[in-house]
């Protein structure tokens, strides 16, 4: 397999062709700037790039790896740094488990939704706040010791010059890798398009790629169900 240098240099010498329809021949200090600039070029964007979608490739469904419950005091814990968030969704809640059973089941809702005091139903929540989870309600003995499980995303890998983790990634995801290269590109030609510019091609590419790999992340034979609507408040339905 090739160094990791020379993979960032490919992956280098695609985002400069992109942008300007030559290779770049650079050798010696100046192959080191370039790939130095490279690296630093797909950090800035990664960033972005996360917040495009709940990407499946860092994805990770029912993570043992967030924490136990040390103490029926403590309604706060620290998120991983290897978790950079939970997943909210109607279908996947955040579970407690004692050796593999559910215990107790906690909605996944933003830090304005911590307790509905009108339906006690929903008073199983949890929410994340400056990277913590702070549950609704204090634990009881029997969640004492529980392992919390709930679906999470992962920070994408970021690149370094000694590190191939994301361009090991990049080689699975070609779309993703792709999808960067015209991103960074679209970032950089930003200020010409300030200026009065015609955006170029490759950022109206960007949007399209971007949109057809969300599809494709997101695809499913069935739909999410919705709750049906109770009509048991009124006399005589069900009778």
């Amino acid at each position: 397999m090739a160094s990791i240098d020379d993979r960032i240099k490919a992956i280098g010498q695609d985002i400069y062709y992109a942008r300007h329809e030559q290779q770049n021949d650079v050798i010696g200090t100046d192959l080191s700037t370039f790939l130095d600039e490279t690296v630093l070029a797909l950090n800035q964007f990664l960033p972005e790039l996360e917040k495009e979608a709940d990407w499946n490739f860092v994805r990770t469904n029912d993570n043992t790896s967030i924490g136990i419950i040390s103490a029926t005091t403590t309604i706060s814990y620290p998120l991983p740094s290897s978790i950079r968030k939970l997943i909210a969704h109607p279908m996947r809640d955040l579970t407690i488990q004692q050796g593999g059973i559910v215990i107790s089941t906690f909605k996944v809702v933003n830090p304005n939704q911590p307790l509905d005091p009108n339906d006690r139903s929903l008073s199983n929540r949890v929410t994340v706040l400056r990277r913590k989870l702070i549950f609704s309600r204090p634990l009881n003995l029997t969640e004492l010791s529980g392992t919390i499980v709930a679906d999470t995303i992962a920070p994408m890998p970021r690149m370094s010059r000694t590190d191939s983790d994301l361009l090991d990634l990049l080689d699975t995801y070609l779309d993703i890798r792709q999808l960067i290269v015209l991103g960074i590109v679209k970032n950089q030609i930003l200020s010409d398009i300030v200026q009065g510019g015609l955006a170029p091609a490759f950022t109206t590419k960007y949007a399209s790629l971007l949109k057809e790999c969300v599809a494709e992340n997101n695809a499913s034979a069935a739909a999410d169900l919705a709750d049906a609507e109770s009509f048991g408040f009124i006399g005589m339905v069900g009778m």
